[in-house]
């Protein structure tokens, strides 16, 4: 079987990481397929297979664009593709092979303040209601994502399968003291301190953190706040409000930081919080916990699913309870050692080589006839 993954976003920081993990997994762990990998013009050289069997193109068909929808099919065509595996949520709509669709959320459809523009959201829901209807199967992240998929779009449960991604190895301790001296410096770091990763979205609830943030100092709790990611519009309004709370000083914004001083900003950090309000799945709770971070989470959504026993839960509604359980966690030894125990344990539920198995068992699903429903792949130990 020909197999072609579109890779076109792979230079995204978000579902660049999936598809590269995924990709690299499957192709290591079956090479008895061929596999034609669909690459933007920049960032052919993001996935690192050496496998025989494995052919890579470029294509400069722009995501969300007409041309997408008369290039790819032709690219499937004269590559005589048995099986389209699209990672993002997009497929073309008339293909001349079969297709295996990743939709990782609906964010869009159930926080559509994400999504200022209503011309984008009609488009976003025309194009995902189209991939689940066309689609073979369908991929995604969470029984949460599942349900949620099957509520807004009234997709058929039966064709959606749940396999839950690993966590990259590049997510370990940090040891390196010099490396950790040079990140803090960067960041005026002075402080232990409190991390949260993000791109600045309502959903992700940075304002609830910073007044959570401001009830843990009130505890008596002494430490800097940062917050990695993106924050575009967000850095003004983050600073204002730390302005208003009274710790303008220990507020620190990275913005944007790469793989590495990301991993070392998880393994300095003495907490990770995450107080966001809606996931599809919880990668960075992840990231902190094989970095060796304990972690305050929200519980909505899909992140109990995700962090399972190894998170201090509060309500991230409540700034005061947020608090808190920031405090807390960040003072009481015995539980950050029983915290980090059980993380330990709960990462052994999320492998790639296991997704990757599991994923091409979902391919030759996708390729058999579509007459008779499959059984559900359920979720291995």
């Amino acid at each position: 079987m020909k197999i072609a993954f579109d890779l076109r976003r792979i230079a995204n920081p978000g579902i660049g990481r999936y598809m590269k993990c995924l990709v690299e997994s499957v192709v290591s762990l079956d090479t008895s397929h061929e596999y034609l990998l669909i690459m933007p013009s920049r960032g052919a050289g993001a996935i690192e297979v050496r496998a025989l069997g494995v052919e890579r193109l470029t294509s400069s068909a722009g995501y969300y664009s007409l041309r997408e929808q008369i290039e790819l099919p032709a690219i499937l065509r004269r590559h005589k593709v048995d099986l389209l595996h699209s990672p993002h949520f997009l497929l073309p709509l008339i293909r001349p092979c079969p297709a295996v669709v990743t939709i990782h959320d609906v964010i869009y459809l159930a926080c559509p303040e994400d999504l200022p523009s209503q011309l984008g959201r009609v488009y976003y829901r025309l194009m995902m209601s189209a991939a689940v209807r066309l689609a073979r199967r369908v991929i995604t992240d969470s029984e949460f994502s599942k349900r949620d998929i099957v509520r807004h779009l009234g997709a058929d449960a039966e064709k959606i399968e749940v396999i839950y991604p690993g966590v990259g190895g590049e997510f370990r301790p940090a040891d390196d003291p010099a490396t950790h001296s040079a990140v803090r410096r960067k960041y005026a770091i002075g402080r232990d301190y409190i991390l949260y990763t993000g791109i600045y979205k309502p959903r992700k609830n940075h304002a609830g953190l910073l007044r959570a943030f401001h009830r843990f100092l009130a505890l008596g709790g002494d430490a800097d706040l940062v917050i990695a990611g993106p924050m575009n519009q967000g850095e003004v309004e983050l600073h204002r409000l730390a302005c208003e709370l009274g710790f303008p000083s220990r507020l620190k914004l990275t913005g944007f930081v790469d793989d590495d001083e990301l991993r070392v900003l998880y393994s300095g950090a003495r907490l990770y919080a995450c107080p966001s309000l809606y996931e599809g799945f919880g990668f960075t709770l992840l990231e902190a916990m094989a970095c060796g971070v304990p972690v305050v989470s929200s519980a909505e959504t899909s992140l109990p699913e995700v962090a399972g026993d190894a998170a201090w839960y509060a309500n991230p509604r409540l700034p005061e309870e947020f608090g808190n359980a920031l405090y807390r966690v960040f003072t009481d030894s015995d539980l950050r050692t029983a915290l980090l125990a059980k993380s330990a344990k709960n990462l052994k539920r999320f492998c790639w080589e296991r997704a990757a198995r599991q994923t091409l068992t979902v391919y030759h699903y996708a390729q058999a006839s579509a007459r008779y429903p499959q059984p559900g792949l359920g979720h291995e130990a």
